[in-house]
């Protein structure tokens, strides 16, 4: 279970790491058409002039898309955590050491949701805070 753990840690890692670079290579100004969701070429424009001043597009839309990205699966991974801490429990037949199991298993998966939350509020705040 450890080396599965790890795996995933790592994969999920480098997803997200996938997914900061592509914003790095986009062009400055992407047309779009009004069809799809997104921001219009006037507001990138707008978004554009404020790089200095506010932090731009990228600090706007790139890094709350990350941390939602980032909680999702964290969610998801906290679900799965519960569900398999639940089942330990559940089927351990009053065998201690697979109820303690399953006892921590759910305990940590708690705390890791709690962080995830923390980090969307901290990020949520800052980002919120005007620098002039």
């Amino acid at each position: 279970m450890k080396n599965f753990t790890k795996h995933l840690v790592i994969v999920t890692t480098l997803f997200v790491f996938a997914l900061s670079i592509q914003s790095v290579y986009a062009q400055p100004i992407l047309p779009k058409p009004k069809t799809l969701p997104g921001p219009t070429e006037q507001q990138q424009i707008a978004t554009q002039g404020e790089g200095s001043k506010n932090g731009g597009y990228g600090v706007k839309v790139t890094i709350p898309f990350i941390t939602n990205v980032s909680i999702g699966f964290a969610g998801s991974f906290a679900l799965i955590s519960f569900i398999y801490g639940g089942f330990l429990y559940v089927v351990a037949y009053g065998e201690e050491g697979q109820i303690e199991k399953g006892k921590k298993i759910m305990l940590w998966a708690a705390v890791g949701l709690g962080v995830a939350m923390l980090s969307y509020a901290l990020v949520a705040t800052i980002l919120k805070i005007r620098i002039n």
